[in-house]
C-alpha cells in the first residue's frame, strides 16, 4: 500500500472559527459584584466531510463526521494595583465515519480531557500582564504558532496502528488549541510599542512535546499597521517519539519579521512575513526559510463588497547536496484570519499536502458579501515544488459560504475542486483524477 509522505501531515484548518472574530456571541455571566466577575464559555462544532479521493493508496473517497464541545468557565478579581484572573475548560471531541481523507483518523477516536487551566495577573494600567498554565498563544496572525491545534487518531489506515499520536480525532476542526504549559508575560506601555515574553510547551505527540521559548516586539500603529520583529529558541523536543518528524527542530533558532496593515489607505490590505531557520542541537544543523507578500482591495462602493486578494509563498526544502537540513519547519501555525490562513487549501493543506514546507503557492481569492450576515468566497490555489522535496504540486478551487444564522449559531458550507500534478501526490491519490471534495460545518457560540 502506498503511505503518503507524513512529513506533510498537518493540523487541519478549523474553518468555522473564522468567525471566532466576526461573531461577538455574549458569554453567560454567571456573576459580577464588588469587583469579582465569572463568566461561562461554550464553543461547539459538527462538520459533515466526503471526498471522491483518499490519500492512503487505496481506491474511492472518505465519507466522515467530526464535532467537538469545549466548555470554560472565566473569572476575574479587581485588586489594589490590578487584578487577578483565571480559566478552566474542557472538551470532548471526536471522529465517525471512515475517518479522514488524509488517514490521520479512522473514525473510532473519542476523548474528553482538560483544555484550559491557567491563571494570571494583570496590572491595573495595563503595562504587565503575566499568565502561567494550559492556555493558548499565537504569535502574529499565527504564521508560526497559533495554538497546538493538531489532533490526530489512530493511523492504522496508514498501517500504523501503534504510532502513539491518538490526540481523540476531530483533525479537520481543530478544537485543541493549548500548549501543556505557558508563561507568558506581555508588555503594552502608553506609545506604539508592546511585547511579548513567553515559554511555551506542548504535550502534543505528533509534535514530540516541542518545548520553545522566544520574545516578539511590535510596533503599532491603528491607521497604518503593525510591524513585527520576534526570536525562538526550540529548547527541547523527545526525540524519536510519535512520528518522530521533528527531531532536526531541537535547537534550533527562528527569527521572524512581519508587517500587516493598510499604510493609512482606505481599503488595502497588505501582509508580509519572512522567517530564517537556523542551527540547532542535531549533528545536521538547519538552514531554512519562508516568506510571504500579499496585497488585498476592498470596493467598498460595489453591490455586494467586493474584496480581491492576492498571495505569494515560498517555503524552502531540502537541497539533497548539501549536509544541512533546508527544509522549513512550520512549527505550530494555525487557522487565524480566514480560510486559507495558514492552512493553504482545504484538500492540499490538510490531506494531500503539501503543507507548509517545500513548496510554492499562488493564491487568488475574491469574497462578497451580499447580506449583513451572509459571507460567500472563492480561491484558487496553485502548489509547485521547491529545491528536492517531494512533488505535491497540484490546483484547487474552493467555493465557500459563511451564514451567521443568529447571535449563536454559524454554517459553513464548501466545496473544493482538487487537480493533482506532481509525481507523489498522484501515487499518493492512486491516479490523476480530479477529487471532489465537500463539507458543511454547523458552529455554536455562547
Amino acid at each position: 500500500m502506498k503511505k503518503p509522505h507524513h512529513a506533510y501531515v498537518k493540523p487541519a484548518l478549523a474553518g468555522a472559527l473564522l468567525l471566532g472574530s466576526a461573531l461577538q456571541a455574549q458569554a453567560a455571566e454567571i456573576h459580577n459584584q464588588d469587583g469579582k466577575s465569572v463568566e461561562f464559555n461554550v464553543e461547539a462544532m459538527a462538520g459533515l466531510f466526503s471526498t471522491d479521493e483518499n490519500y492512503i493508496g487505496t481506491q474511492g473517497g472518505n465519507d466522515w463526521q467530526e464535532a467537538y464541545i469545549k466548555a470554560d468557565l472565566v473569572g476575574r478579581q479587581s485588586l489594589t494595583g490590578g487584578s487577578v484572573y483565571g480559566g478552566l475548560g474542557v472538551i470532548g471531541l471526536g471522529t465517525w465515519g471512515d475517518g479522514d481523507a488524509g488517514g490521520y483518523t479512522n473514525g473510532d477516536e473519542r476523548e474528553f480531557r482538560l483544555e484550559n487551566a491557567f491563571v494570571g495577573w494583570q496590572s491595573e494600567s495595563g503595562l504587565l500582564d503575566l499568565s502561567v498554565g494550559r492556555q493558548n498563544f499565537m504569535l502574529g496572525d499565527g504564521f508560526l504558532i497559533a495554538g497546538d491545534a493538531i489532533s490526530l487518531g489512530n493511523l492504522d489506515n496508514l498501517g500504523l496502528p501503534d504510532a502513539g499520536v491518538n490526540r481523540g480525532g476531530a483533525y479537520y476542526l481543530a478544537g485543541q488549541k493549548s500548549f501543556d504549559n505557558t508563561a507568558i508575560l506581555r508588555l503594552d506601555p502608553e506609545g506604539p510599542l508592546r511585547g511579548d515574553l513567553f515559554w511555551l510547551q506542548s504535550d502534543n505527540p505528533y509534535h514530540q512535546d516541542t518545548e520553545l521559548g522566544g520574545i516578539n516586539l511590535e510596533l503599532v500603529d491603528d491607521a497604518k499597521g503593525t510591524l513585527g520583529l520576534s526570536y525562538l529558541k526550540v529548547l527541547d523536543v523527545e526525540a524519536g517519539t510519535g512520528l518522530g518528524l521533528w527531531d532536526q527542530r531541537d535547537g534550533m533558532d527562528v527569527v521572524s519579521l512581519r508587517g500587516q496593515g493598510s499604510l493609512g489607505v482606505e481599503n488595502l490590505f497588505l501582509s508580509f512575513e519572512y522567517v530564517d531557520q537556523s542551527g540547532g542541537d542535531t549533528s545536521v544543523k538547519n538552514k531554512g526559510n519562508a516568506w510571504y507578500v500579499e496585497a488585498g482591495w476592498t470596493f467598498a462602493d460595489l453591490p455586494w463588497t467586493p474584496n480581491l486578494n492576492y498571495r505569494y509563498a515560498e517555503f524552502s526544502g531540502d537541497d539533497s547536496a548539501t549536509t544541512d537540513n533546508e527544509a522549513f519547519d512550520p512549527l505550530f501555525f494555525g487557522f487565524t484570519r480566514g480560510f486559507g490562513t495558514w492552512f493553504q487549501g482545504e484538500v492540499a493543506s490538510n490531506y494531500a499536502g503539501p503543507a507548509n514546507s517545500g513548496n510554492t503557492v499562488n493564491r487568488l481569492e475574491l469574497t462578497l458579501q451580499p447580506r449583513e450576515d451572509l459571507t460567500l468566497g472563492a480561491q484558487y490555489w496553485d502548489f509547485g515544488k521547491e529545491d528536492d522535496a517531494a512533488d505535491l504540486s497540484g490546483t484547487e478551487v474552493d467555493l465557500y459560504a459563511l451564514w451567521t444564522i443568529n447571535d449563536n449559531w454559524v454554517f459553513s458550507p464548501m466545496v473544493g475542486i482538487y487537480n493533482p500534478d506532481g509525481s507523489a501526490v498522484i501515487a499518493n491519490q492512486g491516479n490523476d483524477d480530479t477529487n471532489l471534495y465537500m463539507q458543511a460545518v454547523l458552529m455554536y457560540f455562547y
